[in-house]
């Protein structure tokens, strides 16, 4: 499954790889206007956790709204 996220037009401010193995990544990602995403990938298949939660767009993508923050969101900073 293929799913878009609308992400600000930029790069990440901050990059960092937090867990490399063979077979996992974890990585954290920060943008300037405080959109958080870490990412966990293994086997083709990843999930990602924000420090906001997300609104579903009619084309299927999904945007951060940042007028709601993911109170569940554990930073790995």
């Amino acid at each position: 499954m293929e799913i878009k996220i609308n992400t600000p037009k930029e790069m990440p401010k901050d990059f960092k790889v937090i867990e490399q193995r063979a077979d996992f990544i974890k990585a954290r990602a920060e943008y300037s206007n405080g959109l958080i995403l870490i990412t966990e990938q293994i086997a083709g298949e990843t999930t990602i956790h924000s420090n906001f939660n997300w609104i579903k767009q009619a084309d299927g993508s999904f945007t951060p709204n940042y007028d709601s923050p993911n109170n569940n969101f554990q930073d790995q900073n």
